[in-house]
């Protein structure tokens, strides 16, 4: 579809808290369809409706840092 309309939305599993990124398109048809969590498989979400979501992503966090309050601090 040549003027659709994408958006970037976060999800959030219910089961084991995972993060999610997906793509949501609209559509002139109606969609249906469900993700589930690669992680714990409950359903991180369902859709019915003229859009679809497309490219689930896992949302990559940065690991915490310990051990130096403040870089370049000279303690």
């Amino acid at each position: 579809m040549a003027n659709s309309i994408w958006t970037i939305e976060e999800f959030t599993c219910s089961g084991c808290s995972m993060n999610y990124t997906a793509t949501r398109e609209e559509h002139s048809e109606t969609h249906s369809g469900c993700f589930k969590c690669t992680i714990c498989s409950s359903v991180v979400h369902s859709w019915s409706g003229k859009h679809h979501f497309f490219g689930w992503q896992a949302v990559k966090t940065k690991p915490a840092v310990f051990g130096r309050r403040w870089a370049g601090a000279g303690w």
